[in-house]
Parts: structure tokens; sequence; C-alpha cells
């Protein structure tokens, strides 16, 4: 047993002394990568050659050091844009190019055949920039991933307007749509406003309007007038394009009174306003029978005068006679249609003009005015309930009381009794001179309830307390006075 384990210490350490003499058994993995490198270097060179991976164990590929850029300039300028780069090693070319692919440098070679192009390095420029300039240039390296820096160019633009329709005129018949517009270019984008002449608002109440075009779907004489675009933006002075907008329609004629109340000897005018496109003709009848615009003094109708000022038109009669009172016509005429108003002249007085509608409890307390050139005779009031069909009616003589400034102006007042209480009424009041009856006066109330507070009565009780009051203390000063003469007369005897 112990020879044994002493042959195996000494097998141990002759191993030892081995190793430590020969050196480490060699690995088998370093002699197979040797083999391979040398294999390596033996090819004969038939397999494909990537000549990018060699040139990248030797070269680092080369980043841009110039950030993309938008560039907003003026017609006329000059621009440098930069295309800046760590590292452009052997191999590698930089060209520019614009967006649609023309190719304008390669390298150091210029390609595009434009004086105003050039470049500096590795910057392009362009000199006295016209619109043709504008887009995008991209400048890029020839490297397999074709890495690009792109430059946005931007030409600035003042604003510029072209009406539509071109001509400036528009013409739509009445109740048509219609569309006004202006093609406008700028740069930025202008913002375009819509204004008419003579600072008229438009037919919907607004001063102004925004957008390129405007429409309005029914149209009719309101619309008729010179509309204005005007574009702004940031470059250059606003422009404007104008387009006068017309609207065909038949004749619309308005006059300023229907009845026109004249004493004998005055002169007077009978006016109506005629709107129509084309522009009407205009011509006046009284009782249906034209009147001549060129009547000679010798002619029954030569006090009568026609005259014009743009849509207002104007008889004028001189002298009035009471054969000139009747019915006189305005007519208007064109390729559209007709119209026509009529206004009556006479010497009737004028429809009354209501001043207090008191109601009471049995019927109710009316004043009124009345415009007559000759004296009035009578008034006339007719009343009912709004379900009856009969109406009772008044008569009234007119006072020479009721007359004021210069007898033209005639004031009633009248306390109308024997209604029922609490009960609506209706009421007509018409006043009478030498030429007939005026136009009535409608006038509508509502009587009081029974037991209902009468406002009349109470006042006329306040006023007649007054009076009463004021005599009272007429009297007890008398007294008081008689009483202080007595006795001084007494002290003094």
């Amino acid at each position: 047993m112990v020879s044994y384990l002493h042959l195996t210490v000494v097998a141990f350490s002759v191993f030892v002394a081995a190793v430590v003499v020969l050196g480490a058994p060699a690995d088998p993995l370093t002699h197979a990568d040797e083999f391979h490198d040398d294999f390596e270097a033996a090819d004969d060179g038939t397999d494909d050659y990537d000549e990018e991976e060699e040139m990248g164990s030797s070269f680092k590929k080369p980043n841009f050091t110039s950030a993309p850029q938008h560039f907003r300039v003026r017609m006329g300028d000059s621009v440098r844009l930069s295309c800046e780069v760590d590292e452009l090693g052997p191999g590698y070319t930089l060209l520019w190019k614009r967006e649609e692919g023309d190719i304008l440098t390669a390298g150091s070679v210029l390609i595009v055949k434009d004086t105003r192009i050039s470049h500096e390095g590795n910057s392009l420029i362009i000199r006295n920039i016209s619109m043709a300039d504008q887009g995008s240039y991209i400048c890029q390296i020839s490297t397999q991933d074709q890495r690009e820096l792109r430059h946005i160019i931007d030409i600035l633009v003042p604003p510029s307007v072209k009406p539509v329709p071109s001509t400036g005129l528009a013409v739509v018949k009445k109740g048509e749509p219609v569309t006004l517009s202006c093609e406008v270019t700028g740069n930025p984008l202008p913002v375009v406003t819509w204004t008419r002449e003579g600072a008229k608002k438009f037919p919907d109440g607004q001063r102004t309007m925004l957008g390129h075009m405007i429409t309005f779907v029914k149209t009719d004489r309101h619309h008729s007038g010179v509309y204005t675009c005007t574009a702004e933006n940031s470059e250059g002075s606003p422009a404007k394009g104008v387009i006068n907008l017309e609207i065909t329609y038949e004749p619309e004629i308005e006059v300023e009174l229907n009845l026109v109340t004249i004493a004998e000897g005055y002169n007077t005018e009978l006016t109506c306003t005629v709107h129509g496109e084309p522009k009407p003709n205009v011509f006046w009848t009284k009782n249906e029978e034209r009147l001549d615009s060129t009547s000679g003094p010798h002619s029954p109708h030569h006090r009568y005068v026609q005259t014009s000022t743009g849509s207002r038109h104007v008889l004028s009669i001189d002298n009035v006679q009471s054969h000139d009172f009747a019915n006189y016509t305005c007519h208007g005429e064109n390729r559209f249609g007709r119209d026509h108003k009529t206004i009556e002249m006479t010497g009737v007085a004028s429809t009354a003009t209501l001043k207090r509608n008191k109601p009471l409890t049995n019927g109710v307390e009316l004043e009124w005015v009345t415009v007559s050139h000759t004296p009035l005779m009578e008034y006339r009031l007719r009343y009912r309930r709004p379900s009856a069909s009969h109406w009772e009616e008044l008569l009234l003589k007119a006072n020479e009381q009721d007359s004021e400034q210069g007898g033209m102006l005639f004031n009633h007042v009248h306390q109308l009794h024997g209604l029922a209480s609490a009960t609506e009424h209706e009421l007509t009041i018409e006043s009478k001179n030498k030429f007939g009856w005026s136009r009535p006066l409608h006038v509508e109330f509502t009587t009081l309830p029974e037991g209902g507070s009468d406002s009349t009565v109470t006042e006329a009780a306040v006023h007649e307390a007054g009076r009463v009051t004021s005599a009272a203390r007429q009297t007890s000063w008398s007294f008081v006075s008689a009483t202080i003469v007595l006795t001084l007369a007494a002290i003094l005897c």
C-alpha cells in the first residue's frame, strides 16, 4: 500500500516537470483560425468585392453638419444653400439637385447652364432669385443609403388680383343667384376683403365680407352697385379688383305721400321714386290722361312742370286751382315690365291725428287735430262693437275755437257716452270742409268696468275744487282785511 502511493507522487512530479520544460499543448481552435486566414489570403478573388465595406474599414462614413432650412426670399434676392459634412473621404461624391430630378452640380463640376447659379465649397449659391427658383433643393452624398439634406426656397410675392368676370361687369336678372370672385396670387397667401362703393352696407347689413368669392343666392335691386375686393399680405401694397354688379328688373315705384292736401292758389310738388334696370321711361297722368312734359305756356297743363334727379321724379303744379284736384299717377316702363303709383291731390282736410284716447266707464274721451287749408264745418264719428255690423253715427259741429296757427290746425275734444262698460269698441273720425270729407282715422278702445276709477271726473273735480278753494281763500282774506281795518278804526276813535 505504501509503495503504491509513493509511485503515484513520483509520476505526477515527472508530468509537471515535463509541462514546464516543453510548454502547454497548442489550442486546436487557434490552429483552425490560422488555417482559415491562410485560405482567405490564397483566395483566387472570384467572390464579390464590397468596396464600401473595405473603405469603411479605414474611413468614417460622412455625416451632414448643416441643418435643413426654409428660406423666404423676395424676387431679385440671393441665397446660399449650405451643405457641410464632417468628413468626405475618397470615393464619395457630393451633388446638388432639384426635387424634380434636375442635377445642378456633381462634385466640383457645375452641370446646370445658368449664370445665376454657382457653388463655393459644398454650398450652392443662387443670385437674382426668380419665381422659377421656388421649390426644394437636395444635397446628396453618393452612398448606398443616399444620404440627403433638403432646403426649401419660398419666394415672397406681393398680392395681385384679377376680377372674375375679367371685364369687371356682372349682369344678373332679379331673383337669380350671382357669385363675384377675384383670382388672387401672392406669397404669403393674401387675405381678401370685399367692400361696396360709397361705404354702402351689404344687403345683410354687413360693411365687409371675407373670402375670394361672395355669393348672393337671391338678388334684388339692392344688390346692384360696385364691389371691390382688396388682397393684402406682408409684401408690397394691397391689390384691388372692381366688379360692377347690375341687376336687371322691372320698374319699382315708391311715393312719398299718397294723399296731398292743398289750398287753391298755392304751389305744390308731387314726388315719386322710380327704380329699374334698364332705366325706366317715366311719365305722369292726371285722371288717366297723360300729361305732356313739354307743354307750352298756352297748353292747359302749362302750370305743370316735370323734372327728375336720378331716380327721383317731381311733378310741380303752380297756383293750384279747384280743377287741379285729381288723381295723379306716376308710371315707369322698361323691357322687363311696368309699374305705377297714384297720388291723390285734394282740398279736403288731412286725416286727423289722435292726441288723446281716454276710456271712461260708459264711453271715451277723445282729442284730435286736423290740418285743413279751408275752415272745417263738421266732424263725423262712427262707432260700434267689433262684432256688430251696424255703425252708430254722430255729427259734431266744428267750432271757431278749434282753429289754431292761422286757421290751418283744428283741435277738437269730445266725450262720447252711452256705451256699455268693459267692452271693446272701434271708432272712426272724419273732418269736413267745403271740398268734402277727409279720410277716416281709425281708433280702438275698451271702456272701463263698472266701479272703475274715472280719471276724467276726478280731474274735473280737482279743477273745480281748485276754483272753490281759491275763491274761499279770497273770501277769507277779504274778511280778515275788513276785520283789521275796523279794529284799527275803533282804536283810533
